[in-house]
């Protein structure tokens, strides 16, 4: 157990107490989220400079998976927030850097404000930001605004004179509504709901260009996601092991006195053992080629070191879903196997770890990433690093 992982443990214990219980009555987690703000999560991976704990990437997906294990919907709620950190922390010095630093030191949550539903066509955005007199305003209309229900700042995706920008946006802003009407049937507490800009004004200073250079920015946001299945599958080992420890009742044709010493029901216990085992694997491995990507870029390697270094960290997040989330999504309908009808009770809420798998898989369908791959090994073509969602018509 890593450092981070043993300082943490008691609070993501903490923040998991009444998991079950929220998810059962959908009641949004503000509490557990300032929590874990007190207690220096949201800024674990900023610089020690800036009062962060200069946590690597290892460290952080570690952190992230342990907290889904008692939460996922905490875990994802977070993904924009650390995916943020670190776009800042690769960025090139320059005063807009050290401001978003410290407004993350000083404990700023960060959101999501990138999808939309509508006409706007794949790779653009009906979001915009016009001149006002001598003003900037926004106006547009997001969903999927994960985690921005919590969030302090919002970065919002939005089309600028025909090309795409990035602007940084309180929450608290005026003519900025946030409305939560995510409904899902996994993952219901990420806030994933919509966000409004009615004419809201920004600073010219908080308006950045897309940086169109390979980044490792697209393998980080889904190895978040990943992360957040694989904490799912350390919780369904975690809830059958539990339940079968505490299980009396049993079954005339079974092959033991008590569930506990059924060899058969071992085995369904190994078996989802196994499956966590591998999605850990598989997430360590996509981690790694991440953290030569991160890595590189920190050190200034030359731009053809880190494309290739990038390359390697989408490819292998890509193999890594392949293998995360059908080895998770099996073991969360498999864990019923381990008792009888007990086992489907409202009060347990096992049913949640294969609705939230589910729900969080989703987001980036594994068929394409497969075909990807296999158009890769076969024709040379480059794993997509960075995707998008919008009307193909």
């Amino acid at each position: 157990m890593s450092r981070l992982v043993e300082r943490f443990a008691p609070v993501f214990d903490e923040v998991g107490a009444d998991a079950v219980a929220r998810e059962r009555e959908r009641r949004l987690p503000f509490a557990e989220v300032e929590r874990l703000r007190e207690a220096g999560f949201t800024r674990v991976s900023l610089p020690r400079e800036f009062g962060g704990d200069g946590a690597d990437q290892r460290e952080l997906f570690e952190l992230l998976a342990e907290l889904a294990r008692r939460d996922p919907n905490l875990a994802q709620l977070f993904r924009s927030h650390f995916s943020f950190i670190d776009r800042t922390r690769h960025a090139p010095d320059s005063p807009t850097r050290t401001r978003r630093l410290r407004l993350l030191a000083d404990g700023a949550i960060h959101g999501n404000a990138t999808f939309e539903k509508g006409p706007a066509k794949v790779g653009s955005y009906a979001t915009r930001i016009t001149r006002d007199g001598d003003d900037l305003r926004l106006d547009g209309r997001k969903f999927y605004s994960t985690g921005t229900l919590y969030a302090d700042l919002v970065s919002v995706l939005a089309d600028r004179d025909g090309e795409p920008v990035s602007v940084l946006v309180r929450t608290d802003a005026e003519g900025l509504e946030r409305i939560d009407d995510w409904d899902g049937f996994g993952q219901r507490l990420t806030g994933s709901g919509t966000t409004v800009f009615e004419g809201v004004r920004v600073d010219e200073l908080d308006v950045v260009e897309r940086d169109e250079a390979p980044g490792h920015g697209g393998a980080f946001v889904q190895l978040v996601l990943l992360a957040t299945v694989a904490g799912i599958g350390r919780a369904v080992v975690d809830d059958a092991a539990g339940y079968v420890r505490e299980r009396t009742r049993g079954y005339s044709h079974a092959t033991a006195r008590t569930p506990r010493e059924d060899p058969i029901v071992q085995e369904v216990v190994g078996e989802l053992s196994a499956a966590s085992f591998a999605a850990d694997a598989a997430l360590a491995v996509a981690v790694d080629a991440l953290q030569a990507a991160s890595d590189a870029a920190l050190a200034g390697a030359p731009a053809s070191e880190r494309e290739e270094l990038v390359a390697r960290a989408d490819l292998a997040t890509a193999r890594a879903q392949l293998v995360v989330l059908p080895n998770v999504l099996r073991a969360a309908t498999e864990l019923f196997e381990v008792g009888g009808a007990s086992a489907v009770g409202a009060s347990l809420a096992l049913d949640r770890h294969w609705r939230n798998a589910r729900t969080v898989a989703s987001h980036n369908p594994a068929r394409y990433k497969a075909r990807i791959i296999g158009d890769h090994l076969v024709n040379g073509t480059p794993v997509v690093s960075w995707w998008t969602n919008g009307e193909t018509s």
